[in-house]
């Protein structure tokens, strides 16, 4: 549910949780 609702947002989402979470941390600081 969360990654579909990322994605939906546009945010690009990892193949793995810690990469998810790398690409939104970067999403958040733009």
């Amino acid at each position: 549910a969360k990654k579909q609702a990322l994605e939906t947002a546009g945010v690009k989402v990892g193949k793995t949780p810690s990469e998810t979470a790398a690409l939104a941390r970067k999403a958040i600081q733009k």
